[in-house]
């Protein structure tokens, strides 16, 4: 899925600005990050979203609050172990997959995770197609997000919740150099497919991005 915004400021490197195009009911979406160095040494970001929700604006307004934690502390594991290179962004989704107990048992069982999942598992990644890769949960936040870091990739885990049509959503950030984006992105889409069958879980419900 690409999506397209309008700069509105650059002034680097203190402030960094974007803006969504408007959809047809007015709502959109505007981002500013401001960067102050600190004599210490650190730097501190902050992030500032405004703009207009849709008509569900407080299921919406939620969704967003409990993301941004973990949009932050994926900016944060890019920093410490991806820092200066680029990535190849694949996303997959699933709507009316299953519900949120039923998913993370399929989830993190093909995860090759057991038990009370916790920052630091091992967890294994088996794409259709590829070699299956090591990796660590880094982040875990069930109901809703698991996270796990390999040496090429971060993958993101969600489950939006029956407000949200219980779709299951999977984001890819890939380190790996030159990667072929959509037939990474489809077979994604078949390892959820197979996970989450049409035919158990029609697909009525809304979709979410990742």
């Amino acid at each position: 899925v690409t999506e397209e915004s309008t700069v509105t400021a650059w002034e680097p490197p203190k402030r960094f600005a974007t803006r969504s195009p408007q959809a047809e009911d007015g709502t959109f979406m505007a981002f500013e990050y401001l960067i102050e160095g600190r004599a210490d040494g650190t730097t501190v970001l902050r992030l500032v979203q405004s703009g207009v929700l849709g008509d569900d604006w407080e299921t919406e307004y939620d969704a967003l609050g409990a993301g941004w934690d973990l949009y932050l502390h994926s900016l944060a594991e890019y920093l410490r172990w991806f820092r200066g290179r680029s990535a190849t962004v694949v996303a997959a989704m699933r709507p009316q997959a299953a519900d949120q107990e039923q998913a993370w048992r399929l989830l993190t069982r093909e995860l090759g995770l057991a038990g009370a999942v916790a920052v630091g598992d091992r967890a294994r990644i088996a794409l259709p197609g590829s070699v299956p890769v090591d990796g660590v949960v880094d982040y875990a936040d069930l109901p809703t997000f698991l996270g796990v870091r390999t040496d090429d990739g971060l993958y993101r885990f969600i489950h939006a919740g029956p407000q949200r049509g219980d779709v299951v959503v999977l984001g890819h950030h890939i380190f790996a150099g030159a990667a072929d984006q959509g037939g990474i992105e489809r077979a994604w889409q078949s390892w959820l497919d197979r996970l989450f069958p049409e035919h158990e879980h029609p697909t009525d419900g809304k979709a979410e991005q990742a």
